[in-house]
């Protein structure tokens, strides 16, 4: 289940002494109204499942943001952001892994977006590796931190991208 989406600042509201490092900054020529984001924002996160979003393309601010790995912690957890969400994804794979009955290793994390639910909902891709295989897949994690402690939610392999044309399904 994926949580709706909704918007926390247009880009005219927010004071400028917030820095939301996923706002858009461009020309004015190129700006789309904020309903306009909504909406492809909204197509994003429903195609992805919060996964996959590109925040270049917005100048507003909404409930779905990136996680700044490099950044310092502000999630609660002991360490940076990118130590807090290896952690978080090493917890992931290691319930596939015992669901699964495989065996892979955590290589690191590529990103993450994240929202406000009953706690802070994570949205991790990562890259793993089994130890008979030199090639890394891609791994998607959610989970739902609350209160110092992970509720894992789902962790699978990251599916391939679904083909919308019949003519490039034959190409």
């Amino acid at each position: 289940m994926v949580h709706p989406v909704y918007l926390l600042y247009r880009e005219d509201e927010f004071s400028r002494k917030i820095y939301y490092p996923s706002i858009r900054r461009c020309a004015d020529e190129d700006k789309v109204l904020a309903e306009e984001e909504y909406r492809i924002l909204r197509e994003q996160v429903h195609e992805s499942e919060g996964f996959d979003i590109d925040f270049t393309k917005f100048r507003c601010a909404f409930n779905y943001l990136p996680v700044a790995l490099d950044g310092d912690d502000e999630f609660g957890g002991p360490g940076t952001n990118r130590e807090f969400m290896d952690r978080l994804s090493l917890g992931s794979l290691e319930r596939f892994n015992e669901t699964n009955s495989t065996k892979y290793e955590f290589d690191k994390v590529i990103k993450v977006n994240h929202h406000l639910s009953a706690g802070m909902m994570f949205y991790i891709t990562f890259q793993a590796k089994l130890p008979s295989d030199d090639v890394s897949k891609e791994f998607q994690a959610r989970l739902c931190y609350c209160s110092g402690t992970p509720d894992y939610i789902l962790c699978q392999l990251k599916p391939e991208k679904r083909v919308h044309s019949t003519e490039a399904a034959y190409n």
